[in-house]
């Protein structure tokens, strides 16, 4: 039997499963791992994936559909209630046997619309299997906090998200990189891993900015979205947003860069999602140009852009009542400014609100966000107390 397991990290590994194994959700042992379950990440390095040494191999390796046997999401795993979470869990369900299926922690309904993570009720609306009162759904509550997804009389929906293009285009925008460039066919493993890092650096800061703007402006209000500053996942972050219906993203500015990643082509992903997003997406490498060619946005992100002069010149572009994110992953080695000097130059323009990069929630002060994971809550914790990695807002 092949049971998968994903973790966020190496470094979560051992509590994501003991989660699964020690009958605390699972009492009855009703969809317990077997022996035989095998780590994956989506920042490992390994693609050989050899279930017999048991190396820690990467998540978005293309495994053959239906030929893996159960597929648990750890406590870990940053799955958001978004429309890039609910296009992964989908394709999740083609890679499991007939009989096989998807194992994730499940939160109940408040604690799940505080973090933005899933609730039963959520996801029984977009797995539903019925036809009319007829079938069942494809959601199945095991015990306490562990929920199953299992193939129905019909495979669900699909989902629009940019989830799409990487699941489905990733190996190819790869392999007619490697061809156009007549690159060495040594490099496709690492074509391969940089494109996807890119691409799942975007799940995390989409989910994030999405709740901002819901919580902001509910989900019908329209928003004029413009993602600025020098970050290669600008149009990446414009277009998911776009597709979300969660929120009301009437039409988005993305500003490029000329250093961005041939490997990332977001004219690519624009292209397979053009019957969606329409003309709603403009893009162009000319801030200027960018902002005089469509109306004045009332959400303007800078991810990993921050600078004294860029934050005060996007300030002012921003309609009344607009908000300016910002966001610098402390991960990045070069930072224009420090967490110190980004809060103090916001400070300055009006009151600063801080969203976690972990949970998609708000730090308020003397809360604190709950988690199944004991690592995570102790992150979160850290996060509200000294701000690095979160996700700024303030509103004009």
């Amino acid at each position: 039997m092949t049971d998968l397991v994903f973790h966020k990290s190496e470094m979560y590994i051992k509590e994501d499963l003991e989660y699964y194994f020690s009958g605390e959700r699972d009492m009855h042992s009703q969809v317990k791992p077997g022996e035989n379950i095998f780590s994956l990440t989506p920042d490992s390095k390994q693609l050989n994936i050899d279930f017999e040494n048991k190396e820690i191999g990467n998540l978005f390796f293309p495994f053959t559909p239906g030929s893996v046997d159960r597929i648990y999401i750890g406590i870990s795993f940053p799955l958001f209630a978004n429309n890039w979470g609910a296009a992964f869990l989908r394709h999740l369900m083609t890679l499991v046997k007939p009989e096989g299926y998807v194992v994730l922690p499940v939160y109940p309904e408040m604690q799940a619309s505080e973090k933005n993570y899933w609730a039963r009720s959520i996801l029984e609306d977009i797995f539903i299997s019925r036809s009319r009162w007829k079938g069942m759904s494809n959601i199945w509550a095991e015990n306490d906090g562990v929920m199953s997804m299992r193939i129905g009389r019909k495979q669900p929906p699909e989902i629009n998200s940019t989830a799409n293009y990487l699941l489905r285009q990733g190996g190819q925008a790869v392999t007619r990189q490697v061809l156009v460039h007549n690159n060495d066919n040594a490099s496709v493993k690492e074509h391969f891993l940089n494109l996807h890092s890119s691409h799942w650096a975007n799940v995390i800061n989409s989910a994030i900015v999405e709740k901002i703007i819901q919580d902001q402006f509910g989900r019908k209000k329209g928003v004029i979205l413009a993602t600025l500053g020098d970050d290669d996942n600008n149009s990446l972050l414009a277009i998911e947003l776009l597709l979300s219906p969660y929120i009301n993203i009437e039409s988005a500015l993305a500003e490029t860069s000329s250093k961005t990643c041939a490997l990332l082509q977001p004219d690519e992903v624009k292209a397979f999602n053009s019957h969606l997003i329409k003309n709603k997406l403009i893009t162009n490498s000319n801030q200027n140009d960018l902002i005089a060619s469509g109306p004045q946005p009332q959400v303007i992100t800078l991810i990993n852009s921050a600078d004294e002069v860029t934050i005060e010149a996007t300030w002012d572009l921003i309609a009344p009542g607009g908000l300016l994110i910002v966001h610098q992953d402390q991960h990045i080695p070069t930072k224009k400014l420090s967490t110190e000097q980004i809060e103090s130059k916001l400070n300055s323009l009006s009151t600063v609100r801080y969203y976690s990069s972990i949970a998609a929630s708000e730090h308020k002060s003397g809360n604190e966000i709950s988690h199944y994971s004991t690592i995570i809550e102790q992150e979160l914790k850290d996060e509200r107390d000294n701000k690095e990695g979160v996700f700024w807002v303030i509103e004009k």
